[in-house]
């Protein structure tokens, strides 16, 4: 995966099943997390304001395949890539490993979307304040 972005976190008890994994939905978790803090990194969060109210990213999409099980203590490094950039959704790719271990990949599709008092949300293009911060590969 070129231009990546990497987060590390350790496995907790309560996000376990019975045989000691990693629940399968963490994954998820952990790549929302992941999502959050890349976005944090390039100046910017999943909800924010500007002149004409809030916007953010809804999930449309996500995805994963489990390689291998993670278990209670291990360290997931979870990689993120911007996949793809269409100017109204960003597709992102992740790699989650322990000890460079393949352990899971999975892949989120989120819309830009500008949310207003009393109206549904609804898609915007992705305003130059995003696309100005997103790696050149997208």
């Amino acid at each position: 995966m070129s231009q990546t972005f990497s987060y590390a976190r350790r496995v907790e008890f309560a996000e376990t099943d019975l045989a000691g994994f990693i629940h399968f939905s963490r994954y998820l978790t952990y790549m929302e997390e992941t999502e959050y803090a890349f976005l944090r990194s390039i100046g910017l969060d999943v909800i924010m304001d500007d002149a004409k109210g809030q916007l953010g990213f809804p999930r449309l999409e996500s995805h994963c395949e489990y390689l291998y099980p993670a278990r209670y203590g291990d360290v997931i490094e979870t990689r993120l890539r911007v996949a793809e950039n269409d100017g109204k959704r960003l597709t992102y790719d992740f790699d989650m490993r322990v000890n460079e271990k393949p352990v899971a990949r999975g892949r989120l599709v989120v819309a830009c979307c500008r949310f207003l008092p009393n109206r549904d949300p609804y898609a915007i293009v992705l305003p130059d304040r995003v696309l100005d911060r997103l790696p050149l590969t997208c």
